[in-house]
């Protein structure tokens, strides 16, 4: 096998560990209508974000295009929500292993105050309405801290097996819980996406098939 097959195959690999199709992007918002719901208002079904004052366009912090989404909400509340039935990503869940995102904290309030991420819940068939493992209290904004920012991952691979939806039917839901006071109201996300799991194993066995050609 020469050289260039080989570095062939190793493209192709590395494009399929490719980042999937970001499923939380906020160029369109506030009417994009697609999927992403508050369930803060306890009506039982969520309202969609776009028709809320707390959901607003950000434009000074975002990690990809031109725009976050600023919540800004005082207190503890099940918050912002993605249902993925709403806009045909149930397939892209069971077809990846990650939930991916971005999500900055200004500081407002100076040296008091705090704002925080409570968990990323997962509401689906057969799963029920748990936290995702690794996703309490991932980030936090405490007196004195500062602005805080960072890129999230949760691998719930291992989830996956006890949710019954299929890609064309059942539900699933990330559910992201949000816990801000008076003087620490916002919250900014960007980059919303569900990625797949590492090629290194395929790039070591595509590795190990070149070198066995080669000796031959």
């Amino acid at each position: 096998m020469s050289n260039k097959i080989v570095t062939v195959l190793l493209v192709a690999v590395l494009a399929s560990a490719s980042y999937a199709g970001v499923i939380g992007n906020w160029e369109n918002m506030p009417t994009s209508g697609d999927g992403w719901i508050d369930w803060s208002n306890n009506s039982g079904a969520g309202v969609g974000i776009q028709t809320l004052s707390q959901y607003t366009v950000n434009t000074s912090w975002h990690t990809l295009g031109s725009q976050s989404l600023q919540l800004t909400k005082n207190g503890w509340a099940q918050t912002l929500s993605l249902k993925l039935e709403y806009n045909g990503e149930r397939a892209d869940f069971l077809a990846n292993s990650k939930l991916e995102f971005d999500v900055a904290v200004p500081n407002l309030g100076g040296a008091g105050g705090w704002g925080k991420i409570e968990n990323v819940e997962l509401n689906a068939s057969g799963w029920g309405f748990n936290p995702l493992p690794s996703s309490t209290y991932m980030i936090g904004l405490w007196a004195g801290s500062g602005t805080v920012s960072q890129h999230v991952v949760i691998d719930y691979s291992a989830v996956k097996a006890l949710v019954t939806a299929t890609a064309t039917d059942g539900y699933i839901e990330f559910i992201f819980t949000t816990n801000n006071d008076s003087l620490n109201n916002e919250m900014l996300f960007d980059n919303v996406r569900l990625t797949p799991e590492p090629a290194t194993m395929a790039l070591l066995g595509l590795g190990g098939l070149a070198l066995i050609r080669r000796k031959r």
